[in-house]
C-alpha cells in the first residue's frame, strides 16, 4: 500500500501551530554610584554564585574579567585603590581585569553593588546545543568536533507546514508528504509559512548557512539525523485536526519503511475533553505503541494578557501520557544554566479531566490529575533555519538573522522550539542506544534533567534537559555505580533523579524528592483551568 491509498477527509475543527512568544526589550536603568553613598551594613558586591565560587577556588585562573557598571570618575578611583587594568571603558561602566585576592577586595568596597564576569556569549542557537550537553555527546573520541553521537541513523518525522528549501537542510530531508489535500501526496520541499522549517533546523540543521573560519552559528541538536516531511499546516500556520491524526497513523503504519524513530509535534490546540476520548491523543498513543518517539509542545498558554499565571493549560496532543510533552526555558542567552527560567508563556500541568473540582488543599494534586510537562528545554529567542518568502519571513522582517556563510534565518520562541530542541536530543539517545523503546527515551531524559529551584513540576516536569548526561545513563552497563554530573558552562549541572508518567526502564519509575512541589504558589494565586 502506498501514501496515495490513503483519504482524507476534512473536518471541521481546526489545530493551530503554537503561538509564537514575543521578547520583551526594555531599558534599564542604574542610579548614579557616585551620588548612592556608602551603604549602611554594606559587606560584599552581589555577585553570580559560580563568580563566587571561583574566586574562592585555590585553582582559579590567574586573572578575571569583570563588568562594574559605575560613573567613570568612580572607575578611576577603583582601579587606582585595588590596582586594577581598565580592560574596557563602556558607556554605562568599565570592564576590570584583577586577581583573584584584587577582585575580592574590589567586592568589598562599600560603593561596589555588583559584579559580573565578563564572560563569551553565544548565538542562541549555540546556546541550545551547549546549554543542553549536545556537544559534547558530538564529540569524537579522537577529539574531531562531529565524531560521535550526532543522531546519524535515526529518521525524524516533522508534522508541521513543511520543510522549505535551505542550504542547512540540504541532504537532511528524506522523504516528503503533504497532508492538507484530500489525499497525502509526495510533495518537494515547499513550506509557504515557514514554521515547519525553522522546527527542521532545529533538529537536524547542518549550520552550513552560518559558518565561519572557525565553526558554525547554528548547528541543529542533532545534525546527523534524517528528516521526513510530514505537512499539515497551510500558509497561515493552521491545519485539520485530521491531517495531523492521519499523518500520525501514516507515519505509524509506515515507521519500518520510513525508518522514522521520532515524531515531532511543534503543533496543538486547547484540549476540552479528556485525553481519554481526544482522537488526536489516541492517534499519538498508536504511534508510541508502535516504537515511535513522539515529542509534543506543552503549549503557550502559561499566563493571561494581563500577567497572571495559569495551571492546568497544557494544549492537545501534548496532554497524552505517552507524548513527551515539552515546556520551554528561557536561557538568558548564556550557556551557563544558573541563571535558566521557565518561560513564562509556558503551558503548566497539571492534566486533568473536564470538570474536575479543585481539591481543597492547593499543594495537592487534583483527583486523577497527570503530571505535565514531562520536561522543559531552550525555547525563547532560538535562531534557526528560514526561507525567503514565508509568510513568517515577510511578517516578522526584525527577526530575521543572517549568517556568516549567507544563510537565511530567523528567531522565534515558544514551545515550538523547546520542542524540536527535545526530539533532536531524542535522536542522540537512540543512535547511542537504538534499543531503547519510547517510555525508556522519555525516562532517560526525564532522570538525566536537572531541577530548577523555586520552580513547582507543573510548571518543569522533571526539569532542565541534559541529553549529555542522558546518553550517560542510558549507556551505563551498570546505573548504581553511574556518577549524574556534568560541567556546562564551567557550572557543575546535576541530575535530578525524577521520572514520573508510564515509565518503564531500569527498575525505577519515580524518584521524589519531598522538597518538590506540585506548584511554587497557592491555587488562588493562578487562574485554574481544569481542562476546559
Amino acid at each position: 500500500m502506498s501514501a496515495s491509498d490513503f483519504q482524507t477527509p476534512r473536518r471541521e475543527a481546526r489545530v493551530w501551530a503554537s503561538l509564537i512568544g514575543l521578547a520583551l526589550v526594555g531599558t534599564l536603568l542604574t542610579p548614579s554610584l557616585a551620588s548612592a553613598g556608602p551603604a549602611p551594613g554594606k559587606k560584599q558586591a552581589k555577585m553570580s554564585r559560580e563568580l563566587s565560587a571561583k574566586l574562592n577556588t585555590r585553582n582559579s585562573p590567574a586573572l578575571f574579567q569583570v563588568i562594574l557598571t559605575a560613573p567613570q570618575d568612580e572607575v578611576d578611583r577603583l582601579a587606582r585603590v585595588y590596582r586594577l587594568t581598565v580592560l574596557r571603558r563602556m558607556f554605562s561602566g568599565v570592564v576590570f581585569q584583577g586577581t583573584a585576592a584584587q577582585i575580592s577586595k574590589l567586592a568589598s568596597d562599600a560603593r561596589v553593588f555588583s559584579l559580573e564576569e565578563d564572560r563569551r556569549v553565544y548565538s542562541m542557537m549555540a546556546v541550545s546545543s551547549q546549554s543542553t550537553g549536545a556537544d559534547q555527546v558530538w564529540r569524537g573520541t579522537d577529539g574531531s568536533a562531529f565524531g560521535g553521537i550526532t543522531g546519524s541513523g535515526v529518521g525524524v518525522a516533522v508534522l508541521d507546514s513543511g520543510i522549505g528549501q535551505h542550504q542547512d537542510l540540504r541532504n537532511r530531508v528524506r522523504a516528503e508528504f503533504d497532508f492538507t489535500g484530500r489525499r497525502p501526496v509526495r510533495t518537494g520541499g515547499t513550506d509557504e509559512y515557514g514554521h515547519g522549517t525553522h522546527v527542521a533546523g532545529i533538529i537536524a540543521g547542518s549550520g552550513w548557512g552560518s559558518e565561519s573560519d572557525s565553526s558554525a552559528a547554528y548547528i541543529g541538536m542533532a545534525p546527523g539525523a534524517a528528516l521526513v516531511s510530514v505537512k499539515v499546516l497551510g500558509a497561515d500556520g493552521s491545519g485539520y485536526i485530521s491531517d495531523v491524526i492521519e499523518a500520525l497513523d501514516f507515519v505509524s503504519r509506515y515507521r519500518d519503511w520510513l525508518d522514522v524513530r521520532v515524531i515531532n509535534l511543534s503543533l496543538g490546540h486547547p484540549a476540552s475533553e479528556s485525553y481519554r476520548d481526544d482522537p488526536l491523543a489516541l492517534a499519538v498513543e498508536r504511534a508510541v505503541a508502535r516504537g515511535i518517539v513522539v515529542v509534543a509542545s506543552a503549549g503557550n498558554f502559561g499566563k493571561t494578557a494581563d500577567g497572571t499565571p495559569i495551571v492546568a493549560a497544557i494544549v492537545s496532543p501534548g496532554f497524552t501520557p505517552g507524548a513527551l510533552t515539552v515546556g520551554a526555558l528561557n536561557t538568558r542567552g548564556t550557556v551557563f544554566r544558573s541563571d535558566d527560567e521557565v518561560a513564562s508563556y509556558s503551558s503548566a500541568g497539571p492534566v486533568v479531566d473536564p470538570g474536575t473540582p479543585a481539591p481543597k488543599d492547593p499543594n495537592d494534586l487534583p483527583a486523577n490529575a497527570l503530571l505535565k510537562p514531562d520536561m522543559v528545554a531552550p525555547g525563547n529567542a532560538i535562531v534557526s533555519t528560514m526561507a525567503p518568502g514565508t509568510a513568517l519571513w515577510q511578517l516578522l522582517p526584525e527577526r530575521r538573522v543572517r549568517g556568516a556563510n549567507g544563510g537565511q534565518y530567523m528567531w522565534l520562541s515558544g514551545t515550538s522550539m523547546s520542542t524540536a530542541v527535545v526530539s533532536g536530543a531524542a535522536a542522540l539517545l537512540l543512535q547511542a542506544k537504538p534499543g531503547l523503546t519510547p517510555y525508556q527515551v522519555k525516562t532517560a531524559l526525564q532522570i538525566s534533567a536537572q531541577h530548577i529551584p523555586g520552580v513547582g513540576l507543573i510548571r518543569q516536569g522533571a526539569g532542565s534537559l541534559n541529553v549529555a548526561l542522558a546518553v550517560r545513563f542510558a549507556t551505563h552497563l551498570d546505573v548504581s555505580t553511574l556518577q549524574m554530573t556534568n560541567t556546562i558552562g564551567g557550572e557543575p549541572a546535576y541530575a535530578s533523579g525524577i521520572t514520573f508518567g508510564q515509565a518503564s526502564t531500569w527498575g525505577q519509575t519515580l524518584v521524589w524528592d519531598n522538597t518538590l512541589v506540585w506548584d511554587n504558589g497557592r491555587i488562588p494565586g493562578n487562574v485554574t483551568l481544569w481542562g476546559e
